[in-house]
C-alpha cells in the first residue's frame, strides 16, 4: 500500500537528491555567491541562480504522490549600458514517486519559462522583448516557488488566461496626481517559443497592468487583456481584473479578482477570486488561510475552496509549507486535500 506517512519519510531524501546544497563560502570567493541571489561570475557581468522544489501530495481525487516540482536556472546579464538579459529554463517534475509506476521521470518536461531583452531607458519608459510571465495580477509574476505561502496556487491565476506571453512590453512608473503609478503595456503576436504542451498558449493578445502603491493601505492594481488563444481562434477573450497587497510587521493580506467575457456569450463567461491572509505566529512560523471562487465557463455551479496551512521560513531562502484544503462543488477537479513541499532559492 502506497501511504501517505510514506511520502513523508521520503520527501527529505528526495530534497537531498535533487536540490542543490548549500556550502560555506572559501575566503577568496566571498561576496561572489549569496544564498537567495546567485552566483556573480567574476569579470563576466553573468548571475547564475534559481529555485527548486518538492512537494508531497494526497489528493483527494488521485493516488497519492511525492516528486521534485521544479529545477529551475536563472540567468542574468548586465552590462555597463542600459542593456539586460535574463532567461528562466525550468526542469519541471524532473522525478517522482507515484501508485503504480514507483520512481518515475516520465513526466519531465524541460520548459522555456522566461527568456527577453531589457532596454532600460528611463525610470519612466524601459522596453522588453521576448518570452515572458503574462503581467495579470500579482501572483502570475512572483509564483516561483519560495516566493509563495502555499504549494497550490489559486484557480484563477492560471486557468483564466495564459501565463506566459511571447512578444513585447512597455514598463515603467509615471508621476500621477502626487505619486507614481508603476504600468506594463504588452502585446504577444505569433508563436509561442517552446509553449507547454499543459497549457493553451495566447494565439495574439493586448493587455495592460496599472499598480497604484498607497501610504497605509497597501497596493492596489488593475489589468485588462484582449486575446485569443491556441485552442480557440477566432474567439476574442476579454479580461478585467483587480488585485490587492498590503504588508506590516509581517502580516499580509493579497487578492485578486478576474472577469473573463467573450463573443461566445454568457455560457463562455469564466470569473473568480482569491483572498488570502498569512499571520505570524512565532519565530519563522506562518499560518496562512485563502478563500477561493472559481466559476468556470458553462452551467455547472460556481467551486468555493477553503485553504488552511502553515509555512517556516528558516532563512529568508528557503521555505517549508503543509496545508489542506476543501472545496465545495468541486466540478473542475481542483486539487483538494494535502499537500506539503519545500524550496529553496539559490
Amino acid at each position: 500500500m502506497f501511504r501517505i506517512d510514506r511520502l513523508l519519510l521520503l520527501l527529505p531524501l528526495m530534497v537531498l537528491l535533487g536540490l542543490p546544497q548549500a556550502r560555506a563560502e572559501e575566503p577568496g570567493n566571498q561576496g561572489d555567491y549569496q544564498p537567495g541571489k546567485g552566483w556573480q561570475i567574476p569579470g563576466t557581468g553573468f548571475n547564475l541562480g534559481g529555485y527548486a522544489s518538492a512537494s508531497i501530495a494526497n489528493d483527494r481525487h488521485q493516488h497519492p504522490s511525492a516528486g521534485i516540482e521544479d529545477f529551475s536556472l536563472f540567468l542574468r546579464w548586465e552590462g555597463e549600458g542600459r542593456l539586460r538579459l535574463f532567461s528562466e529554463l525550468d526542469l519541471e517534475n524532473p522525478l517522482g514517486i507515484e501508485h503504480g509506476a514507483g520512481l518515475t521521470s516520465k513526466h519531465a518536461y524541460l520548459a522555456l519559462e522566461r527568456m527577453y531583452a531589457d532596454y532600460l531607458y528611463s525610470d519612466r519608459l524601459n522596453l522588453r522583448a521576448g518570452k515572458f510571465l503574462t503581467p495579470i495580477g500579482r501572483w502570475n509574476v512572483l509564483h516561483a516557488a519560495p516566493l509563495v505561502w502555499t504549494t497550490s496556487r489559486p484557480l484563477i491565476t492560471e486557468r483564466t488566461f495564459p501565463t506566459n506571453a511571447t512578444g513585447a512590453m512597455a514598463y515603467g512608473s509615471l508621476p500621477v496626481l502626487g505619486t507614481e503609478i508603476d504600468y506594463s503595456v504588452y502585446t504577444a503576436l505569433g508563436e509561442d517559443w517552446r509553449p507547454d504542451p499543459k497549457l493553451d498558449p495566447f494565439e495574439e493578445a493586448y493587455g495592460m497592468h496599472l499598480s497604484l502603491p498607497t501610504s497605509g493601505l497597501g497596493e492596489f492594481g488593475l489589468s485588462f487583456a484582449n486575446f485569443e488563444q491556441k485552442s480557440s481562434i477566432g474567439e476574442r477573450k476579454n479580461l478585467l481584473g483587480l488585485d490587492y497587497g498590503w504588508s506590516r510587521n509581517r502580516y499580509e493580506i493579497s487578492a485578486e479578482m478576474v472577469y473573463r467575457f467573450s463573443e461566445g456569450g454568457l455560457h463562455s463567461d469564466e470569473k473568480g477570486l482569491y483572498v488570502q491572509g498569512v499571520a505570524p505566529i512565532s519565530g519563522t512560523w506562518y499560518a496562512i488561510g485563502r478563500y477561493e471562487l472559481y466559476d468556470k465557463a458553462g452551467p455547472a455551479p460556481a467551486m468555493n475552496l477553503y485553504l488552511l496551512g502553515l509555512a517556516m521560513r528558516p532563512t529568508p531562502a528557503t521555505v517549508i509549507k503543509a496545508e489542506y484544503s476543501h472545496a465545495v462543488h468541486n466540478r473542475v477537479q481542483a486539487q483538494e486535500g494535502f499537500f506539503a513541499s519545500f524550496a529553496i532559492l539559490f
